[in-house]
């Protein structure tokens, strides 16, 4: 029976879909949300990279690879449901909090728009899963999860309704846009030809499904409208960790009404050895002659032993399975769908999952053994996916890095109570806020909240006596400092200088970690080959900028502009603006060298100013900061001057004219 239960890695399968292709776009769903675990090990699905282990050197990579997708990938999770974990958000993802009015926000999807960079080829990957992202969803339990693809110029069933669930997403998170990731999915499925047929050749096409609008259906309408002819009769089984705190399941009864199973098995819950069901729901099942089930040990079993020498305790089942099959055939659903009312019932959780024909080279047959001894249970049945210690407070807080300000959200119906905001000390505190209305901090607060997220991007808020974790969402991430602190001019340079994405990873990868005092990690790249000769140095000088100009133009060019904006008005590590405080800070550096940096500098900035109008528009406050940046120009020239004698200043207005009128227009 176990051999007939597919296995698969969930990570490994997704990475396999996505086939080393181009990720465009990214929409990720979930209940629960670990962010740091996502940047460091969910991310890196969607890049054929190879990363390093060390994480400061793979936040690096990974910060690296997202500058072409800037905006384009996005998480949407419950706003009540963060898990702190081990680690914290610094990378250029939206994460956006979702509030539903009733019930909990529990789908669990990713909707991943690829290009085959050979063929140009476009698609969606539409992953739906009942994984939460963290790091019991992809690491530890048991889940279950669906892969399918969705080709450009093709057609499709689940289009229409992926696209109805991404406008349903997008409005219950209105007050938290834009919702650009979200945005190129949806135009990319509107071009895909649906499907109106509910099968072909008596095989069930499959079917995306939803749960959560009060104008929707019933989980169980929803498959009878989908199937019923065919689930009729047909035997049943279900997985689920979580089942109605009642001495009935009014889920089940309807799915037992409407479909009529001649056998039916459930999965037992349990945790550490304990039944977390009512022992009268567990006679119920019996008297009305269900079967309680158990997954092989097989599917279940960790590796390795405790401390104590005892076998691990076998892994938690949170997989959400409703199987009907007969002899012939089986339809299963897999998704966010746990068997409470909740989940069923329209207008209760925001859920999802796919109904799709399994095909079945053998008979299918139950997964679950049955239970044949009455088990231990637990004092209180497990409630639906608790969301833990910490409470709801429905307050977002936003920090944009362009413009070096904060503000702050109630997203509720009514004014806020006044609220504290902390982060191991105090941070600041709020007057009670007008609801769905953006607040802008005052700035004192706004760059004492820029100085704690260069640590952790987590916030306790404080009402009385409850007490919530929130995530400060962040944009205009091109400025946000980045994660390599401390290369020298000479390093940008090189750096510019590396023909492709391939080398420059690689150089990443080279890097070491280096902890100083305060416990910030930096990184530096590997020493270069020193080099005596003037042409030598100020050819490599040349050669940078040169790149530089090329780089910019081409992701201009191509409408990738915010790879542009990192480089041109950027605050990361080879951002010209970060080049131009170096040469400021390095007094001791050669002085001519530092005024050539300059200069350089200069001429850039005006092709990019001269040739892309619109571009350097685009970001105003970045484009005044690299004028400002630009006038040590003046200082160094003056510098040059007095260590020479009179004619040195002639010398200087006439190579200035010279390299910037002509060279700014030469081709780079």
């Amino acid at each position: 029976m176990s051999d007939q239960i597919p296995k698969a890695v969930l990570t490994e399968a997704l990475r396999e879909r996505i086939g080393g292709r181009r990720t465009l776009a990214a929409v990720f769903c979930t209940f629960r949300f670990e962010p740091g675990f996502f940047e460091q090990e969910i991310l890196p699905v969607l890049f054929d990279l190879p990363l390093q282990q060390a994480p400061a050197v793979r936040r690096l990579q990974l910060e690296d690879a997202l500058r072409p997708l800037a905006g384009q990938v996005a998480v949407y999770y419950d706003h009540g449901a963060l898990v702190v974990g081990d680690g914290t958000a610094c990378l250029d993802v939206r994460r956006i909090p979702v509030r539903p009015t009733r019930g909990y926000f529990h789908p669990k999807n990713a909707f991943i728009l690829l290009e085959d960079e050979d063929t140009g080829e476009r698609a969606v990957v539409a992953l739906t899963a009942s994984a939460n992202l963290t790091r019991a969803g992809w690491w530890e339990n048991v889940e279950c999860f669906h892969l399918e693809e969705i080709a450009e110029g093709g057609r499709s069933r689940t289009s229409t309704d992926i696209r109805r669930f991404l406008r349903r997403v997008r409005t219950l998170a209105k007050h938290h846009g834009p919702h650009d990731a979200s945005d190129q999915v949806q135009a990319f499925l509107s071009t895909v030809q649906p499907i109106t047929q509910r099968s072909v050749n008596q095989v069930l096409h499959p079917h995306f499904i939803v749960t959560g609008s009060r104008s929707g259906m019933p989980l169980v309408d929803q498959l009878d409208d989908i199937a019923g002819r065919r689930l009729r009769g047909a035997n049943l089984e279900v997985l689920s960790p979580y089942l109605d705190d009642a001495d009935t399941s009014t889920p089940l009864v309807a799915l037992l009404d409407r479909f009529q199973p001649p056998q039916w098995r459930i999965l037992l819950p349990e945790e550490r050895g304990l039944a977390r069901c009512r022992t009268s729901l567990y006679d119920w099942v019996q008297r009305h002659g269900g079967r309680w089930g158990r997954l092989p040990t097989s599917h279940t079993a960790r590796g390795g032993k405790q401390a104590s020498g005892a076998a691990a305790a076998p892994r938690a089942v949170h997989a959400k399975v409703y199987r009907f099959f007969t002899d012939d055939w089986e339809i299963t659903l897999v998704g966010s769908f746990n068997l409470t009312s909740p989940a069923h019932q329209a207008g209760g959780n925001v859920e999802s999952g796919v109904l799709v024909e399994v095909p079945t080279p053998r008979r299918p047959r139950f997964w679950l053994e049955p239970v044949n001894e009455p088990p231990t249970f637990a004092p209180t049945s497990a409630s639906e996916d608790d969301r833990g210690d910490f409470d709801a407070i429905p307050l977002a807080v936003r920090y944009d890095w362009t413009s070096e300000t904060a503000d702050v959200l109630w997203d509720a119906a009514s004014v806020s109570p006044p609220l504290h905001v902390h982060q191991a000390v105090p941070l600041f505190s709020l007057p009670p806020l007008k609801p769905a209305t953006w607040t802008a901090l005052p700035a004192d607060d706004a760059r004492n909240l820029a100085e704690r997220l260069r640590s952790s991007s987590f916030l306790t808020v404080v009402d009385g006596d409850r007490r919530a974790v929130v995530l400060v969402r962040e944009t205009g991430m091109a400025h946000r400092p980045s994660l390599l602190l401390d290369l020298t001019p000479a390093e940008i340079l090189r750096y510019w200088s590396m023909l492709n994405p391939d080398q420059r990873a690689a150089a990443i990868a080279a890097h070491g970690a280096r902890v100083d005092d305060s416990g910030t990690e930096a990184l530096r790249l590997p020493a270069a080959k020193t080099v005596d000769s003037i042409f030598d140095r100020f050819a490599g000088m040349f050669h940078g900028f040169g790149s530089l100009t090329r780089t910019v133009e081409e992701a201009l060019a191509d409408g990738r502009a915010e790879h542009a904006r990192f480089l041109i008005f950027g605050a990361k590590y080879d951002s010209l603006p970060v080049l131009l405080q170096r040469v400021v800070d390095d007094k001791d550096g050669d002085l001519v060298e530092r005024y050539l940096t300059v200069l350089c500098a200069h001429q850039v900035v005006d092709r990019i100013r001269r040739h892309w109008p619109q571009f350097w528009a685009s970001d105003p406050l970045g484009a005044a900061r690299l004028h400002t940046a630009l006038t040590t120009r003046a200082q160094l020239r003056e510098q040059i001057a007095v260590r020479n004698d009179a004619d040195m200043v002639d010398f200087l207005d006439w190579y200035e004219s010279r390299f910037l009128d002509d060279c700014a227009e030469a081709p780079a």
